[in-house]
Order: structure tokens, then sequence, then C-alpha cells
């Protein structure tokens, strides 16, 4: 049964949806059922083409894809999910500062972050990128806490590259933060982080234009907001863990020499929003010793309160890594004792982000798990490619994604409290904070699946989820990631946020999702919403006529998802602002046919589409290309057969480069099913159309 599912029915009766109710998206809709009826009256998709070697592509990939899904049960896909070695260093810290050490563990994650290093001595946040120097010096502390000697050619690499920067005192706010709980960076150089945000109101009944100056924990992103709270606890109590193990050599000033302040991240001057803002957190900073007991007392408790009823039950707190180091480092402080059993569920959730890596004797502590993601486009790529999903034994796929729907309240309903609970999360365990990117793929594989015919729940299923998918619409006509209306610019002014990853606004990538769903289900330009979305991206095209892509790299994935989604709704594709999107796209192709995209194209807007060919990127770029109705073009048929040359002989393609975006210039994923399901994708779209059938 779906989680939550007790609650829902008294939900249903309780809430009044702000968009639309449940029966007018049933009057929009027609019936379900009778869309499932057109569904299985389209023509049969396992036709064979004129292309021998298109046609044995298609057939090995699905062969592997189905090879690929997670064992024992094969009930849904999972594939690992690189990020940096950052975390694995961070997890060495996290054990020696609670006392906590696996020697086992340790020596595997050490192995493991020594493999990441470069040849040049740095570690870089995605494959072949520039140094990072908050990680290299993360990574180089816990290498020294581990064992490491001083004088190994990596320890030395490392530091020398280190002083080439400048040294430690340039490193980010977080890698302050978690240094100064060892003494390795004073205080005074980290940003204030109070805990008294937590006592912050949500004022949403305020004038829009005050309401927009006002400040909650609500208005930050949840990946900030959950891993904030305990930090602001850490920030509070300033534990120090004395290891007896420094990284002075790291700092290339003298200790005399040594300004420990924290500078602006945002406008200098002093007049300015952000100057202002500046001035504020160094008073702040300043006095902070002068807060009353009480306050302090009190915020304690709030945050105290708010971390404990944020743990899902599987332990974890919104289904990442950093929140649930935070919160197992920052509970001791609040009496939480360490065999209490949420900590020890804490322990047992971070064991499930871990994968062993024999070949190095190694243990990659990944960011996340994305089993709900991997298997709502397994499914699609596996229908797109004429395998009937709607079969027997295909259904336990099906059935495993309806009981992954949440329905229940999460940080999502604090700003839209009337929307019904019916998305879907990322991972196995994130109640608190489903996604509208999951959300639409998982509807859209579930049309393809047929909703399990007969069965009455499952039709509700799917038109809760559709209500809350559209109810989280944000303001300007786009969808953002989790939440309405986390986009106001104020936040971008605090102090702590160095990294500018702590909105979560309207993007064009998870928008023509959206888009390309509703499409699916039969909505036009004349439904609202849709009419609402396809005016957000046309607003967002940037002037080389691609779109910026939020959640995979990046103007080829925000690019693609925006024309599949315009395609789908049935937008006229040969309008101006079309062509100029497909005339980008044919202007970043390579010779042979392929695409690529750098991650330093975030913050390099001219590496725009450049960067070394991959397959998941060639995938989306003919996908675009062909909802543009390029089908016929050579280019695309170039596309098309570098796919079929780079496959492996028993399906795959090699993928190194990192093609996910966690955050923008500061944390990027490989996911390596992206490589397995997207070029599927695209050569069975490509085959599809030349046969004349219907993608809808």
């Amino acid at each position: 049964m779906p989680r939550h599912s007790e609650t829902l029915h008294r939900d249903l009766n309780r809430r009044k949806p702000r968009h639309r109710t449940l029966r007018e998206i049933d009057k929009e809709l027609g019936a379900l059922e009778g869309l499932l009826a057109a569904f299985g009256e389209q023509p049969g998709r396992a036709t064979r083409s004129n292309d021998r070697a298109l046609d044995a592509a298609i057939d090995v990939q699905i062969k592997r894809l189905l090879n690929l899904r997670e064992k024992p049960h094969n009930e849904y896909w999972n594939a690992e999910l690189d990020s940096n070695a950052g975390l694995g260093a961070q997890y060495i810290l996290m054990m020696h500062f609670l006392d906590k050490v696996d020697e086992v563990k340790q020596r595997k994650l050490a192995n493991f972050t020594r493999n990441w290093q470069t040849e040049e001595g740095w570690w870089a946040i995605h494959t072949g990128g520039p140094g990072h120097l908050t990680y290299t010096v993360t990574c180089y502390y816990a290498l020294k806490v581990a064992g490491d000697s001083l004088d190994a050619p990596h320890m030395v690499k490392a530091r020398e590259w280190i002083h080439s920067q400048g040294g430690a005192m340039r490193i980010g706010v977080e890698g302050r933060l978690l240094l100064a709980l060892f003494g390795q960076y004073d205080w005074a150089g980290v940003p204030p982080i109070p805990p008294w945000l937590v006592l912050l109101p949500y004022l949403p009944q305020l004038p829009g234009a005050l309401e927009r100056k006002t400040l909650s924990i609500y208005d930050m992103s949840y990946w900030c907001r959950i891993s904030l709270v305990p930090m602001s606890v850490l920030y509070e109590k300033k534990p120090l863990k004395k290891l007896h193990v420094d990284m002075d050599e790291l700092f290339v000033e003298k200790p005399a020499d040594r300004k420990w302040n924290f500078d602006s991240y945002t406008d200098p001057g002093i007049i300015s929003l952000g100057g202002l803002i500046q001035l504020g957190a160094k008073a702040v900073k300043k006095f902070e010793g002068a807060i009353g007991s009480v306050v302090r007392k009190i915020a304690l408790r709030k945050a105290k309160d708010w971390i404990l009823s944020h743990q899902d039950d599987s332990g974890d707190w919104g289904g990442i890594y950093p929140p649930v180091m935070y919160n197992l480092m920052a509970l001791p402080q609040l009496g939480i004792e360490a065999d209490d059993p949420r900590i020890k569920r804490a322990w047992a959730a971070l064991d499930r982000f871990m994968i062993d890596h024999p070949e190095v004797d190694g243990l990659h502590m990944q960011a996340c798990v994305s089993p709900v993601w991997d298997t709502a486009w397994s499914l699609v790529a596996l229908a797109e490619a004429g395998h009937d999903i709607r079969k027997p034994e295909m259904q336990r796929h099906i059935d495993w994604l309806y009981s992954r729907q949440i329905f229940r309240d999460g940080d999502w309903a604090v700003k839209n409290p009337d929307a019904i609970p019916g998305g879907w999360c990322f991972q196995f365990y994130n109640d608190f904070y489903p996604d509208i990117d999951d959300t639409a793929i998982v509807l859209m594989s579930l049309l393809w699946g047929g909703f399990r015919k007969g069965k009455c729940m499952r039709t509700e299923q799917v038109r809760i989820g559709l209500e809350w998918m559209l109810a989280m619409q944000n303001r300007d006509g786009g969808w953002s990631a989790f939440e309405n209306s986390v986009d106001k610019e104020l936040v971008n002014h605090i102090p702590f946020n160095d990294l500018d990853n702590m909105l979560d606004p309207s993007t064009a990538d998870i928008t023509g999702h959206v888009l390309e769903t509703l499409g699916h289900f039969g909505f036009r330009q004349d439904f609202k919403p849709v009419a609402r979305g396809i005016k957000f991206l046309k607003k967002t095209q940037e002037d080389f006529g691609g779109w910026w892509g939020r959640w995979g790299v990046n103007y080829i994935y925000g690019t693609h998802g925006a024309l599949a989604g315009l395609a789908q709704v049935g937008e006229d594709m040969q309008q101006p602002f079309i062509r100029r999107a497909v005339d980008w796209l044919y202007s970043v192709q390579h010779e042979d046919g392929s695409w690529g995209e750098n991650c330093e194209s975030y913050r390099h807007r001219e590496l725009a589409g450049k960067g070394e060919a991959t397959p998941s990127q060639t995938a989306w770029a003919l996908i675009g290309l062909m909802c543009a109705g390029e089908v016929d073009d050579q280019r695309v048929q170039r596309g098309i057969q570098w796919l079929i040359k780079n496959q492996l002989p028993g399906g795959g393609w090699k993928e190194d480069k990192f093609t996910g975006t966690g955050f923008p210039n500061a944390f990027y994923l490989n996911y390596h099913f992206y490589r397995e399901y997207f070029p599927l994708m695209a050569l069975a779209r490509y085959r599809n159309l030349k046969c004349g059938l219907s993608t809808a």
C-alpha cells in the first residue's frame, strides 16, 4: 500500500486544492480509463525497421536494462551515484568527532578518497574538472587523521596545490565549520549561523511586497534547511574535538598573521542590500555572546524539536547524506544519547548510502540514492523501445512505484497548505520532501504501465499525483523541484550562502518534464496551467536559443527538456523561438555527430553546449531535435549512428563525465544509468518516428 495511505481519504475531504479539484482534472482528462484505452489501441511498438544495426542496438539495450534491475527481487532500478570524495572524508571526520571509529570503514573510505585524487594533487567535484579547494583541504585532513604520512607523495602534492591556491584560510563556509569542530579553523572566520533561525516565523499573510522582505527557514531550499538547523546547533554549542592531529602546514600565513574573519560573498557596497546584510551579520557575530541564556535555550529546544520531527521513520533526514551527518553530530549536543533508537536508525541510513568497491578495497559514500528516478525513467525507455511494460511480469515495477507514493504533509505544505499530498520522492525514503520532477516522470511511467486496469485505487492515486503536481506550480508559471515560492532574492545575500544554492526557483528542465507528462495525459495549451508553463519557458529562453538546465548539465539538458514538453502539449514546433533552439543544438554538435557539455558551462556561459562527447548528452540533444520534427535531418542521423557505433558489445555506453547537477558550480553527479536509458530512448524514438509510430 502507498505510504501513509490511511490519511488519504481524510485529506481528500479536508483539503480544498488551490489550483484544480480532482473533479476538474477528471473533466479536463475525460475519464482516465478512457485515456488508458486510447493508449492500449496504439500501434504495436515492437516493430522492426529497415536498419538492422539500429534494431540490434535497441534489442541488446533492452536486454541489458532488464538485467540491471536491483537484485534479488527485480522490483526497481537503482544505480550508483557518484559525487565527490569529500563525502567519504567527512564521514571519517564524523566518526572521530563522535568517537565511533570503525577501522575497516576508515581504511576503505581512505582508499576510495585517495583513488579520487588527481595526478596534480587536487580533488575535483567532477571528472576532469579544476581543483576544489574546500574538498581538497577536507580530504587532506581526513587522510591525515586516518594515518597518512605528511611526507607521502600524494599528501605532498595536495599540500603544494593548496598553497598555490592561497592556503586553507580560503576554504568555504561548510569546510570552515567542520574543521572548526576540530580546532583547525577559528570560529571567528565562520559566518554566523544562529539557531534562532528556526524561531523566525513564516508570515504568509503579509502583503506581497512586504512578505518578500521577510525571511524564515522556509524561504531556503530544503536541501539547505535540513542541514542548516543542525549546523546552527553546532555553531551555537561550538564543541571542540581534539585529535592531536593538526593541519597547520596547510596555511600560508604564520599564526600571528591569520585574520580570522569572514568576507562578503555578495554585494560589497555598504548601501546595497548585500552590504547591509553583511553589516548585520558582523553585528550578530560581535554581540552573539550577549544573547541571553533564555533565548539560547528556547532556540536550541526549538531546533531539537524541529530536527526530531523531520527524521523519517527510516532514520534519514531529507534522503541525502549531509543532513544525516550533521544531525548525528548535533543531536548529542542536545542531550540525545548514542544508544537512542533515532541515532541508531541514522547510522543505518548512512550504511545504505555506502557501496563497496573491492577493486580498490574502497568504500564509496554516496550523496544520495535514486531508485524512484531510475525506475521511472527505465520504464519509460523500455516502453518507448517496444517492451510492453503492461505485461504481468513487468507489473512488479509499477506496483513498486505505486507503493512509494507519499500521502502525508511535508515542508511543502507550509507555503501550500491546501494542496493534497500525493507526490513521489527521488529516494527510498524522503517523505518530507517529495519532488515535482520525480512525480512527473513517475506519472508518465504509470501511464505507459496502464495504471493496473480494474483497480480503482490506482486510478485515484494517479489523479491525486496529478493534482499535487499541478498545485505545486509557481506564481511565475514554472515548476521548481520541491516547494513553492522558494525564490526570494534576499536569501542570496545571507553571508553563509557562499555557494549560492539556497533557492529552489522554477526551472526550464522541470517545467519541461511537467508539460511533457501533462501532454501525455491529454492536456493542451488551452489548459491554463499548461499555458502558464509555456509562457514561463518562452520568458526564460536564453538569447542564443537554449535553456539553462538546473538538474542536468546544462544547456543541452535544459533545452531538450523544454522542447520535449512544448512538443507534447501541442505547441507549434515551427515557431521562431523553437527554431532558435534547434539551430543552437545543431551549432554545438561535434563533427562525428555527438554532443557534450562540460560542467564548467555553469561558471562560464561561453562553454554552453561545449565539451567532450557523452552518450547521455547526445541522447538529450537528439530527443530535443526529434521533438522539434528533425527526424529526417542528416545531422540527427549522424547522432544516431554515433550512439550505435559507440555502444558496447553487451549493451550500454561508456561515460565517465558527470552529466547530473546537484548544485551548479558546487556539487555534480554521475548517474550511472543515464548512459543506459537515455540513449535507448533516443534510438527508440528515432525508430518509432521513422516507422510512423506516435510517441504519445
